[in-house]
């Protein structure tokens, strides 16, 4: 088995052009045409199981190969692959070493081999070349241009891979960074063969990516555990830029952002492990990219919200039409700039400045010093953030809505916290926590709406017709009213959670 570290870029066609004079390569360019069929089950069985199996021609060589998946992979992916030359220049899976390949994937290929069947395929023309970074990094650099295809569908393809294949992560993504800049390159997050199966379920696009939790092994250390969880919301936030660039579904808006908060979310709880001094190299850019986005979430929430009460009053429909069209051009307005935002080099200079960052680990010194069992340092972060918003909410005025919501951010790390640290603990025992976690926290951003939704509305400044006016009285008391019952289930699910023990507590 070997792992393969590499890091993908889209390319566009000028890029493409640019790409040779800005590369200092060891040795000549190899042009050649690669093929290559990709194999599964009809129950997709591989996929389910983030296995990749594919027979490629390349040149004269006949190669074939199983690649497994790495979910939390946030644009330079590590994956364990197995590659040899095909058998007589044949596909067949009874070359691959069957029981190593069943201990790292849970599949008995064997087994599976009768029902594997050509599912997609990629033919594309690739130019490659060697590269010597410093002393101890070599890389290859290859470009592909050509398409997928799976029945008459088609998609093209055109992207740069970057392959370290001697050396530190750290040299190779500052290379990688040093060659996307001026070629306004930007992350590659769906692999060929991602995009070979949504051509198969007749997609036209990546679905918006949601939060993948990276699988820790029972011996991962606190230092392990953040690496893939830093990266795991990194991928998150990057995968569906792309989504939110292009204005699509506003559900890539959400997942971008959730990825954000999860990556602010995972240093707080590592606050222990990675001071706030480690930080600053990316803290303050991470902060700069989230008032866009929220500003578009914000509008888009306030115009479902005056869609449904036009729905629930149709009587009051003519009166709401010149408010609603003012808000959905601030809306507008703000979509515009959260896709300039999503699409922006600024983006894709913080994405590869974070992956340096993570790689670099700049917290090594600390965790020499507190390495150990990830379960007693999840235990001890989950007490600080549990703590932390109990003494939020200590005397708290329900009816303040600023209040509300500091202890709202109070209540979303540590259900974030809850989340990255689930692993850890007895699923049963976390669950009862969990669920009032979650009650409270849907309650607070309820009425973190409401407050947003007063904001916007006192922005909107109704003018017109007296009907308009009274169209915006009648927002604002219908907001006070579903405020007024809102605060009143957000005291009780309250008084349940403060008297839930924390599933982290041993019982003494």
């Amino acid at each position: 088995m070997q792992v393969e570290r590499e890091i993908k870029f889209s390319l566009t066609p000028a890029a493409a052009r640019r790409v040779g004079r800005m590369v200092s390569a060891a040795g000549p360019w190899r042009r050649r045409t690669v093929s290559n069929a990709y194999y599964d089950t009809p129950d997709e069985r591989l996929r389910r199981a983030g296995v990749a199996l594919r027979f490629r021609r390349d040149g004269a060589r006949r190669l074939q190969t199983l690649k497994v998946d790495s979910p939390a992979a946030a644009g330079f992916s590590a994956r364990a692959e197995w590659e040899m030359p095909a058998p007589r220049g044949r596909f067949d899976v009874a070359a691959f070493p069957r029981e190593e390949i069943l201990a790292a994937t849970g599949l008995d290929v064997a087994r599976l081999a009768p029902r594997l069947r050509p599912m997609f395929e990629t033919r594309f023309a690739r130019r490659s070349a060697a590269v010597h970074i410093d002393g101890a990094t070599r890389a290859e650099i290859a470009v592909d241009r050509g398409y997928v295809a799976a029945g008459s569908r088609r998609e093209a393809i055109s992207e740069i891979e970057l392959e370290l294949k001697a050396g530190e992560a750290v040299p190779f993504l500052r290379y990688a960074a040093g060659l996307a800049e001026p070629l306004g390159l930007a992350l590659e997050f769906e692999s060929k063969a991602e995009r070979g199966y949504r051509l198969v379920a007749r997609e036209s696009s990546p679905a918006p990516r949601k939060w993948r939790r990276p699988t820790l092994g029972e011996l991962a250390t606190p230092s392990e555990a953040f690496s893939a969880i830093f990266s795991a919301a990194l991928a998150q936030a990057g995968a569906n830029a792309r989504g939110v660039a292009r204005g699509g579904d506003p559900e890539y808006l959400h997942q971008m952002r959730v990825g954000l908060r999860r990556l602010r979310s995972a240093l707080l709880a590592f606050r222990d492990l990675v001071p706030k001094k480690a930080t600053k190299p990316i803290a303050g850019r991470l902060r700069s990219l989230i008032p866009p986005l929220g500003a578009a979430r914000d509008w888009d929430v306030f115009c479902e919200g005056l869609v449904r009460i036009a729905t629930q009053e149709p009587e009051r429909a003519p009166a709401m039409g010149p408010l609603l069209a003012r808000a959905r051009a601030k809306r507008g307005a703000a979509r515009r700039r959260a896709r300039e935002a999503a699409g922006s080099p600024k983006l894709q200079a913080f994405l590869l400045r974070a992956l340096r960052w993570v790689h670099a680990a700049p917290w090594k010194e600390r965790a020499a010093r507190i390495e150990g069992a990830l379960g007693a340092f999840a235990a001890q972060a989950l007490e600080g953030l549990h703590r932390k918003a109990l003494k939020r909410a200590r005397g708290i005025d329900w009816q303040d809505a600023e209040a509300r919501h500091r202890l709202r951010i109070r209540m979303k790390r540590l259900r974030y916290g809850c989340d990255f640290f689930a692993g850890s603990f007895a699923g049963a025992a976390a669950r009862p926590y969990s669920r009032r976690l979650a009650a409270l926290q849907d309650i607070l951003g309820d009425l973190n709406d409401i407050a947003v939704g007063r904001r916007l509305l006192a922005e909107l400044a109704p003018r017109g017709s007296s009907a308009e006016v009274a169209a915006a009285a009648h927002v604002r008391q219908t907001l006070a009213a579903r405020e007024r019952m809102l605060v009143i289930s957000l005291e009780q699910a309250w008084g349940v959670f403060e008297k839930r023990r924390p599933f982290w507590r041993a019982r003494g």
